[in-house]
């Protein structure tokens, strides 16, 4: 998978200032959830129900962002369980990922002009905004000319800090596998996180807990729901459907200080149904 020189990316769009980021002065708390795959199954809405009631549990959450492989076959019936178990009183952020079809998708979420399913939330001074990677029918990820223009202009117009999230990580993650399916041509990707507004990436599309840079920035991936990725080069299968699913909280704080905690649901007691 090609990756973008961090180095060379460099800002482009006009913020007021460029210690937005610096100048932010209040705590804000984003939960981070990926990848549930829903697919009408009791399993599936079970796991994805438990990480949900996790959520409900925390009382100080200002926003949830949920990057991508919402539903597990691009099916409107995947979309209305995912969307009745998603019922959160928080702004939130969804993104498509690669299992993810636009027209099913959109009878639940407002598509822009372009038809794609990039979407901008203001919460606590804190701008996050959602950029569709989606590439219908591939696995791999890609952020085409409209994406991009839309994020420059949701970058322009932020006050404040701003995350972006998107499905696909724009690294490579030391997986056999994954690392052929990642953002394709991240080097634009690359000119938005460069901005001095942006304080961090946000990903999911790997089913683990991700830390890396890109750009100078953070780049943070939650767990998976569904499943975990087995690490390894030579493992098979790919994914662990048996390990418990997990959620990310990155917490802002003020003068731009942002702290990820990777949280992973515990068993439930033997005979629980």
């Amino acid at each position: 998978m090609s990756t973008a020189d961090p180095t060379a990316a460099t800002p482009q769009s006009g913020t007021t200032a460029d210690h937005l980021a610096e100048d932010h002065d209040r705590q804000v708390v984003i939960a981070h959830l990926s990848d549930p795959h829903v697919d009408t199954s009791v399993e599936r809405a079970r796991r994805f129900a438990r990480v949900m009631a996790q959520l409900a549990e925390l009382n100080d959450i200002d926003a949830v962002v949920v990057t991508g492989d919402i539903s597990d076959h691009g099916a409107a019936p995947e979309y209305e369980q995912f969307f009745t178990l998603f019922d959160v009183p928080q702004p939130s952020i969804v993104v498509p990922g690669n299992h993810d079809l636009r027209a099913a998708m959109s009878a639940h979420m407002t598509p822009d002009e372009n038809g794609r399913l990039n979407s901008v939330i203001d919460v606590g001074g804190v701008r996050i905004v959602g950029l569709d990677s989606l590439v219908e029918n591939a696995i791999e990820g890609r952020l085409d000319a409209q994406t991009i223009e839309f994020g420059h202009a949701a970058i322009a117009e932020a006050t404040g800090p701003v995350f972006l999230s998107l499905h696909h990580p724009p690294v490579p993650v030391g997986h056999h596998v994954m690392d052929r399916y990642g953002l394709h041509e991240p080097a634009a990707l690359a000119q938005l996180a460069a901005e001095p507004a942006v304080v961090a990436v946000l990903t999911g599309h790997i089913h683990t807990a991700l830390s890396s840079t890109f750009a100078g920035k953070p780049l943070l991936g939650a767990p998976g729901i569904v499943s975990t990725m087995r690490l390894g080069s030579r493992v098979n299968p790919v994914a662990d459907d048996a390990a418990m699913p997990g959620l990310a909280i990155h917490t802002l704080r003020p003068g731009c200080h942002l702290t990820s905690v990777f949280h992973y649901l515990s068993p439930e007691p033997s005979g629980t149904t």
